[in-house]
């Protein structure tokens, strides 16, 4: 029988909880420093969902009025139509600016989302040479697929649960799955971290943690529960300005929010925590939250990619604004008169699932055209065209690049790589082993054309930030990139080389993985060729061209979206090693002081995404690259 303490009743500072975690994932969004963690907003919702939708289901079925059938048409009518209203306005919008192969991919997420499955898709697609964030306007889908997949199955089990004896054994059995989720989540979070971030499993401990709430304390005020209510806000704080999305502490970026919002929730009866979080204003937010949240990346995303690539503060602050105000609208004409309520009579209801089932439809058809038509390079300039779809070029890099062979991919065997092929220099002329990331690549595909009588070995490693030997580890998810430097390093050595080449997406704290390389070099008495950071983009350089008018504008806006912070690490590596060692610094030989060329002289596209270079890009580098470093290999 169920005895749960927690009363099925309105707890108005929930609302405001909901109110502070979009509000942290807003403002993380728009850019404010201030809240550089906001994104753990999410982990608060899924605990407040945990809280809410446990206590329902258990209380339903104490009183034996659980309807599996009745609980998804509620789930459907409240969630559905707001997303799939925002899932065709972002369609349409996305028609109007993004290029061909963004909007295919709009498309096909588009339907993703619609069936709960994006947070999958997106997991799926993550990897070293993935789109970044800020190209992809439905990214923020990923949390409704693990909602609505936390939906899926958390009603068989609570059910299940209940049926073995009652609210300890929910409780019991909560906690079990918890305990399971929260050290399958610490174990990976180093290992497969996108696996960690998108799917559903790993986020049942945060589900669990506000169901235990529900099951097994009481929300009531008190001296201690305001102390506690304070404790919680200073901890979201903190975590929504500390929490790291490149991979930082799983307890900062997801256990902490989680064990927050739960504390917040048990102390969200007393005084003082509603007399904040109860007002008025918070409650107006709350109710908001979802559709605010639903329509705010949308916004963030396409409008930098319809001007200049980059929100100013200013306008962060209108986006928000717009978001809030957006968000509002979706709420009061979508979400709430689709929602299912007492008064609504079996016929309203049926409308309401009528229209849902009808958007649905309508987004499928519309996703699906826009990917199987490849986003309708139609609407390009002519002259663009060919740059509609860049996986040709991709394969003729990969293929010059000798993928699999001497540019290696994760998690491939260490045998893949063939010395013979990759490391083995002649018997005479000068030789030098290239050993890098994806910019060594870059770096081997320039330096061939550039000097045809040099011999260049390669080990390359796309996505493996470059170490020295004693800077390596193996006790991380960068264990496998230590292996093959290893023997990178190694084969340098022994294999009859004049000297090595580092090229390298070189990560903030290089000075001591540098340095260490260089001392390398010179005790095995080689030289030592720096290749320095690179030219970046915000946007990657075929969707800034395709969604251009013309090349002068393709240009301009490329000039605009170039991250200048990249110049000042190429010049400070110039300035720091230059007389250590050679240094190539690739600022100046991919750009001019005023900006970096996309197009060559035939108007071939230099660059495949926001950095990486075309074999045109090569080409047209490695003529630069003989007229700035002719001496490159003179002894």
């Amino acid at each position: 029988m169920w005895r749960g303490r927690v009363k099925g009743r309105y707890y108005e500072a929930i609302d405001g909880l909901r109110a502070v975690a979009v509000l942290l994932v807003l403002f993380f969004h728009a850019g404010f420093g201030f809240a550089e963690g906001g994104f753990v907003g999410v982990d608060v919702f899924f605990v407040i969902s945990g809280f809410l939708i446990t206590g329902m289901i258990a209380r339903d079925i104490e009183r034996e009025e659980w309807s599996f059938s009745r609980f998804y048409l509620r789930r459907i009518a409240r969630l559905t139509p707001a997303l799939l209203v925002t899932i065709i306005a972002t369609l349409v919008a996305g028609y109007f600016i993004l290029a061909p192969e963004d909007l295919a991919r709009l498309g096909r997420t588009g339907s993703y989302a619609a069936v709960s499955g994006s947070n999958i898709f997106f997991w799926l697609e993550s990897g070293y040479f993935d789109q970044a964030s800020s190209s992809k306007p439905l990214l923020h889908t990923w949390s409704l697929g693990v909602e609505e997949q936390y939906y899926l199955v958390w009603p068989a089990l609570v059910f299940l649960f209940a049926k073995l004896g009652g609210r300890k054994e929910i409780a019991w059995g909560l906690a079990a799955l918890g305990v399971l989720s929260l050290c399958a989540a610490v174990y990976l979070n180093g290992k497969n971290p996108g696996a960690v971030f998108f799917l559903m499993p790993f986020r049942i401990h945060q589900f669990a943690l506000g169901g235990l709430i529900a099951l097994t304390l009481t929300l009531k005020g008190g001296r201690l529960q305001s102390l506690a209510g304070l404790a919680s806000v200073l901890m979201l704080l903190a975590a929504g300005n500390l929490a790291s999305g490149d991979g930082g502490a799983y307890w900062l970026n997801a256990a902490l929010p989680a064990f927050a919002a739960a504390l917040f929730i048990w102390s969200s009866e007393a005084a003082p925590v509603k007399a904040v979080f109860a007002s008025p204003p918070m409650r107006m937010l709350g109710r908001w939250s979802y559709s605010i949240y639903l329509v705010h990346w949308p916004i963030m995303v396409l409008w930098p990619l319809a001007t200049d690539f980059e929100l100013s503060a200013g306008e962060g602050v209108v986006a928000c604004i717009i978001s809030l105000a957006a968000g509002a609208a979706l709420y009061y004409f979508v979400e709430t008169p689709f929602r299912f309520t007492s008064e609504k009579t079996p016929r309203a209801r049926g409308w309401s699932l009528a229209g849902t089932a009808a958007m649905f439809a309508g987004v499928l058809f519309a996703g699906a055209h826009l990917w199987a038509l490849d986003g309708f390079p139609g609407r390009m300039n002519a002259e663009f065209k060919k740059f509609a779809s860049m996986k040709h070029e991709w394969d003729r890099r990969q293929n010059k690049l000798r993928m699999g062979v001497c540019n290696i991919s994760k998690d491939a065997p260490l045998s893949s790589f063939n010395i013979k092929t990759c490391a083995t220099p002649p018997d005479d002329g000068p030789a030098y082993m290239i050993i890098g990331d994806s910019y060594g690549a870059d770096a081997y595909l320039i330096l061939s054309e550039a000097y045809p009588d040099v011999y260049f070995g390669q080990m390359t490693l796309p996505g493996c930030l470059l170490t020295g030997p004693e800077t390596m580890t193996y006790n991380n998810k960068w264990s496998w990139c230590a292996k093959f430097y290893k023997r990178g390093y190694a084969v340098a050595r022994k294999n009859g080389f004049d000297g090595v080449i580092f090229a390298s997406a070189w990560p903030a704290e290089r000075a001591a993985r540098v340095d260490d390389m260089l001392r390398w070099a010179e005790e095995n008495s080689l030289d030592a060729i720096l290749f320095s950071d690179r030219t970046r983009f915000k946007q990657r350089v075929p969707a800034i061209v395709t969604s251009s008018l013309n090349r002068a504008q393709a240009q301009r806006r490329a000039t605009a979206a170039e991250i200048r912070f990249y110049e000042m690490l190429a010049n400070s590596m110039e300035k720091n090693y230059g007389d250590k060692a050679k240094v190539v610094n690739m600022r100046t030989l991919l750009c001019e002081e005023d900006g970096c060329p996309i197009f060559d002289g035939e108007s071939n596209i230099l660059y495949l995404d926001e950095s990486h270079i075309s074999l045109a890009g090569a080409h047209w580098a490695a003529q630069r690259m003989r007229a700035q470093h002719g001496d490159l290999f003179r002894k």
